[in-house]
């Protein structure tokens, strides 16, 4: 069943959103935001038209006179669909359709259709379907609304409705069981990884910070396999699916990255929902590196739209570091309270894995050991289960510069000359 359409590629299209006095920067932001939203939906944003609004029209949300001037630039312009950044009512929006004359859409059924385009795995497919058919269940009202009319008989217009809502509840039902399923597969991932005492690390940020591009670079920092990179692109959502990915900079201290969708401001919250299997591995994680745009002149909104999403899905005790990236271009010194860091020159990337090696393995200490040859087993229990860092052969035993846990610590405290 096809719940929201895909639009044909580069499609003549008006942007139309409303502000009040109160949020008008935002609402400039989120115009621009709207517009880079479209064009990764591949539609050609030809204008923009906004109202300051000082009230709502309960028939078409905007004024009788602003409408007046989208049907004009609709007709002058050739323009095939409308793409409202508010969140109208099905009824307003059928409105506003029959007055302009061509599609509307709003920011809502963009995302989704965004959304619906870049899935590509099963879970994400089905986690997509899932809020297309939610979205589109109240609306059947709306879309059928004709139908009495056509059929001019009440009953039977009545009995389509009821049909077409019960296809789509029973849809989706169908849709979340097969997504329960492999939810429990992912579950059962999670506990292997927790039993195997393997920390994970989830990356998350507003969509486009450079999530994807910082795991490969960690990947690459950490000469880790150069086929395990992950897809990236410079378009918003270039990718829906959740990667994990192991990292090891130094022996035994070992742990997971997980790249995880994106965030954008009014992220629908079907979506949300749809996708909080997904958001679980952020839930779950043993510490969260919160990636923020520090070129995007919009980043401090960004920044607290994530935070917002992370409230919303129930991060709670988990700790966060907040990363700027892109560093490479700003021009001018930023001072923030975090990791300042470019996932593309690697800038940074020392200071990064020392925070997150001490946030992840804290009872982890540098030693000077000396090891006496008539203890030659207690340096090949060393080699096998800790990081030396330096050895050195003296005339009678080994000199050791060692990264111990709080357990080997204890257990080679004899041989210790000075802790780090």
């Amino acid at each position: 069943m096809e719940s929201t359409p895909k639009y044909e590629m580069y499609e003549r299209t008006l942007l139309v959103g409303g502000y009040t006095d109160e949020d008008e920067n935002e609402f400039m932001d989120s115009m621009e935001e709207l517009k880079r939203l479209a064009e990764s939906c591949y539609l050609d944003v030809v204008g923009m038209i906004s109202q300051k609004l000082r009230s709502i029209n309960a028939s078409t949300y905007y004024g009788k006179g602003k409408i007046k001037e989208i049907k004009q630039y609709v007709e002058e312009q050739e323009i095939e669909i409308v793409v409202l950044n508010d969140n109208v009512s099905p009824v307003q929006m059928r409105n506003i359709q029959e007055i302009v004359g061509c599609d509307v859409i709003d920011r809502h059924t963009l995302i989704l259709d965004i959304f619906s385009r870049r899935a590509k795995t099963k879970e994400a497919m089905l986690q997509v379907e899932i809020a297309q058919l939610k979205y589109l269940l109240p609306r059947i009202h709306i879309m059928l609304s004709n139908l009495n009319e056509r059929l001019g008989k009440r009953g039977l217009g009545e009995a389509a409705e009821e049909l077409s809502r019960r296809r789509i509840e029973n849809e989706i039902i169908k849709k979340e069981r097969e997504l329960e399923k492999i939810v429990q597969v992912r579950k059962l991932q999670r506990r292997k990884r927790k039993k195997n005492e393997v920390p994970v690390v989830a990356l998350v940020g507003y969509t486009n910070a450079g999530k994807s591009t910082l795991l490969n670079a960690m990947i690459d920092y950490t000469g880790g396999d150069a086929e395990k990179k992950v897809y990236t692109d410079d378009r918003l959502f270039a990718t829906l699916e959740t990667t994990t990915r192991e990292i090891e900079r130094s022996p035994h201290k070992k742990f997971l990255v997980t790249d995880t969708v994106g965030f954008v401001s009014r992220l629908p919250h079907g979506l949300v929902k749809a996708f909080r299997s997904t958001l679980e591995e952020v839930t779950e994680a043993d510490l969260i590196l919160h990636v923020i745009d520090l070129y995007n002149p919009h980043f401090e909104r960004q920044k607290k739209v994530t935070l917002e999403v992370l409230k919303d899905i129930g991060v709670e005790d988990v700790s966060i570091i907040p990363v700027y990236n892109k560093m490479d271009r700003v021009k001018e010194p930023l001072s923030y309270d975090g990791i300042h860091i470019s996932a593309k020159t690697k800038e940074g990337f020392d200071r990064l894995f020392d925070e997150i090696e001490r946030k992840l393995f804290p009872d982890y200490q540098t030693a000077r050991l000396f090891i006496p040859f008539h203890a030659g087993n207690i340096y090949h229990e060393l080699k096998k289960a800790a990081y030396i860092i330096e050895e050195e052969y003296q005339d009678t035993g080994y000199r050791l510069l060692v990264e111990l846990n709080k357990i080997q610590y204890e257990r080679y405290k004899q041989y210790i000359q000075t802790s780090l």
